[in-house]
């Protein structure tokens, strides 16, 4: 493994959940609804060491900016490019 940087595009939402599973539950039914499919591997749902687990993504610049528009909300979750993140303005709605 090397330790060079891929610039990819991720998407980060934010919302309360009662936990992970909750989270996942929410997109994952929204996605179903416009027809697609949303796979575990497309996400991640960070509720806990947020700021350790953001910075395995992000610069410290970067996640403050995260953390700081969170505001109340409690979970952070990170949409990699798939077909998904290809649709337009998802998710279409707020998902609680």
């Amino acid at each position: 493994m090397s330790d060079s940087t891929v610039p990819v595009l991720v998407t980060v939402l934010a919302g309360t959940f009662k936990n992970q599973a909750a989270a996942f539950f929410a997109l994952r039914s929204e996605a179903e609804k416009i027809g697609i499919e949303l796979r575990t591997r497309d996400t991640d749902v960070i509720r806990e060491a947020r700021e350790v687990r953001l910075a395995h993504y992000f610069r410290p610049a970067i996640v403050a900016r995260i953390e700081a528009a969170m505001e109340e909300d409690d979970t952070v979750v990170l949409l990699f490019s798939s077909p998904l993140t290809a649709r337009p303005a998802f998710p279409p709605r707020q998902v609680r």
